[in-house]
């Protein structure tokens, strides 16, 4: 009995001890990005943001909506990643900001969650368990990457022996891609973890590609962004950056930006997003207002061009986005999951919407 238990303690070990075989992330797809770009762990390369401001190139920096789609049948997955920086934010999760978040596609088709890869202290470079003790089934996986963070590399760890590969059919419809352009809030402040931002719930409910074009505090309606968004491949764009530029920078600029991408992009719906209510708002009148004269802004803007016969724009008030009982966000602006998710909810319908209106036009 003695001699079993030995064995069984050096069987154990040696699982433990067992070396993962890592393969670069390189080597699968990435999802969530709206042009390639070189690196790949990035939004927008320094050829894309040439004519942008330094803000804008360094938030297109973080990785925020980028995923890797990947299949194993590996007990355990493991993964190695690099940052720019180590990062610590008042309002954002390390998780979020600079650690991964692991989902697998369930029996019943759709995706779960199953794990996140802790980042460690400040440290540039990480390497944490995703998920152990699985089944041996093939599975299909999608991994998240950090929302404020530069990813330098990433590596994904297996079993030895165990399959490591591209999947053939993955369940995202790369065609249907909704393209997002935005704020902090779009960009992931303040979600538990990078799967819990809006466009990633999004994409998990709905199967299509979600590109997260999110500068926090830049999402400012500068020209040389409506230039490149009009090159990227969409189904449907959606403008949710009204929080960021103040009523005189949307009187400005809304119109020119918003008219540049229905002009050179007809055949695509385009969808404006007003902003919530600031939390704050309701107390201090002052904020109110500000919130109330960005609303107005971005609607007369939306009224002069539908005036002008631009039928594919649509306009989505803020009323309900985070519902109402107040309990939406972590300081008054950026979203808990709760807020995200409700978010999620409210602009879906209408995202199905006018996804049937793009993939249905000649």
């Amino acid at each position: 009995m003695r001699l079993f238990f030995l064995l069984l303690l050096c069987a154990s070990c040696a699982y433990a001890q067992e070396k993962p075989v890592f393969t670069d992330a390189r080597n699968f797809q990435f999802i969530g990005k709206g042009l390639p770009t070189d690196p790949v762990y990035v939004r927008l390369d320094t050829v894309q943001t040439r004519p942008m401001t330094d803000a804008v190139k360094y938030l297109s920096t973080h990785s925020a909506g980028i995923a890797v789609l990947f299949q194993t049948n590996s007990p355990y997955i493991r993964a190695r990643w690099g940052l720019i920086k180590g990062l610590f934010y008042a309002n954002i999760t390390p998780i979020a900001h600079s650690g991964l978040d692991l989902y697998c596609l369930n029996k019943e088709g759709h995706w779960q969650w199953c794990g996140v890869g802790r980042p460690g202290d400040k440290d540039t470079m990480n390497v944490a368990p995703l998920v152990s003790n699985m089944d041996t089934s093939m599975k299909q996986f999608l991994l998240y990457l950090p929302t404020y963070n530069q990813v330098t590399s990433l590596e994904i760890g297996v079993a030895p022996g165990a399959t490591l590969s591209r999947i053939p059919n993955p369940a995202v419809d790369t065609t249907r891609r909704v393209v997002i352009y935005g704020s902090s809030i779009l960009q992931g402040a303040s979600a538990s973890r990078a799967g819990m931002a809006y466009p990633s719930i999004l994409q998990r409910k709905t199967g299509w590609e979600f590109v997260n074009l999110g500068f926090s505090g830049n999402g400012k309606m500068e020209f040389p962004v409506a230039e490149l968004l009009a090159t990227m491949p969409a189904k449907v764009f959606v403008l949710d950056c009204i929080p960021n530029p103040s009523a005189e920078q949307i009187r400005e600029r809304a119109y020119p930006f918003i008219k540049h991408l229905l002009t050179k992009r007809p055949e695509v719906p385009v969808l404006l997003v007003e902003t919530a209510m600031r939390e704050q708002g309701y107390f201090d009148l002052k904020v109110g207002g500000v919130v109330k004269e960005k609303n107005d802004a971005i609607r007369e803007a939306y009224t002069k061009l539908k005036k002008e016969g631009f039928k594919q724009l649509y306009y989505l008030p803020g009323t309900d986005l985070i519902g109402h009982d107040h309990e939406g966000t972590i300081d008054g602006v950026h979203l808990t999951d709760l807020g995200f998710t409700r978010q999620a909810e409210v602009m879906l319908p209408l995202l199905e919407k006018l996804m049937k209106k793009s993939t249905s036009a000649k």
